[in-house]
């Protein structure tokens, strides 16, 4: 009597991969290494694919360069546009604006917003009030900032917060609408009251639609305060877009926005690390 073989077990997906069906080749499993570097040479490819093709349009005549300018071009211009003293002024002006409208924006419509979600009164007499008032469009009262406070960096900062601060007030009252109630209702039981509760039961769990906010308001500080000086300015990037297009001189309109993108490349990386700091307990 023979005595039965025992089959070797098969090895795991890990160390071994994952077995094709139908075969007895054993193909390597994906990592998300290997998958994020797929992404980012497709993203790449893309980005590649786009230059090639309007390099080639506006060297062949398809697309006229004075309107739309060329990648080659837009390299140079921004090259030229880097080494003024007007662009640096420019960037400084704007940027300092931008800061204070993300900064003062975000504190003020994130403390009414998490105030407005905790204290149900308080949400039923100002609740009303925010969308007939976010519904009026914030450029159409750049004339009146402007007159009230004159071509200063008040105006644009004053517009650009009257944006910020509705984001974030939205923003912040639907995270604290999203918490559990069963969550809020123990915590109450425990004794947890004011500030115990925002800072240990609220704030750890409106973390990621809050930072999805600040996100949104950081691109909207930003338009607010460029449209401001595009209307009227002393000095700042959305003046020198108007004296740029205006002057027929596209490709240094491109590189001034390629600027500003990649700003908000790195402000948006920035957040991302704070956020996975932030968050660093779910993990625990």
């Amino acid at each position: 009597m023979t005595e039965p073989t025992l089959a070797p077990a098969p090895e795991t997906t890990e160390r071994a991969g994952v077995r094709a069906k139908g075969t007895g080749r054993v193909t390597p499993a994906s990592s998300p290494r290997l998958r994020r570097a797929t992404t980012y040479l497709i993203q790449a490819g893309i980005v590649a694919l786009f230059l090639a093709l309007w390099e080639f349009g506006s060297r062949s005549g398809v697309l006229d360069p004075l309107l739309f300018g060329s990648p080659s071009g837009v390299w140079t211009a921004l090259g030229e546009y880097l080494a003024t003293e007007r662009a640096w002024h420019s960037l400084a002006s704007t940027a300092q604006a931008v800061i204070i409208t993300f900064v003062v924006g975000s504190i003020l419509g994130t403390v009414v917003g998490l105030l407005m979600g905790l204290f149900s009164p308080l949400d039923t007499v100002l609740g009303p009030f925010l969308v007939p008032l976010n519904s009026i469009p914030r450029i159409a009262l750049a004339p009146v900032f402007i007159a009230w406070f004159g071509l200063t960096s008040t105006a644009k900062i004053v517009l650009g917060i009257s944006i910020v601060f509705f984001v974030l007030a939205e923003n912040s009252r639907g995270a604290v609408r999203s918490v559990d109630r069963d969550v809020l209702v123990m915590a109450r039981v425990v004794g947890l009251r004011g500030p115990s509760l925002l800072g240990k039961v609220v704030l750890p769990a409106v973390v990621p639609t809050m930072f999805a906010g600040l996100r949104l308001a950081y691109t909207y500080s930003v338009l607010g305060v460029v449209a401001s000086e595009m209307i009227a300015a002393v000095r700042g990037i959305g003046q020198d877009i108007v004296l740029y297009s205006t002057s027929y001189r596209i490709n240094t309109v491109f590189a001034i926005l390629f600027v500003i993108m990649v700003v908000a490349v790195v402000i948006s990386a920035v957040f991302a690390v704070v956020e996975r700091q932030l968050l660093r307990w779910q993990n625990s």
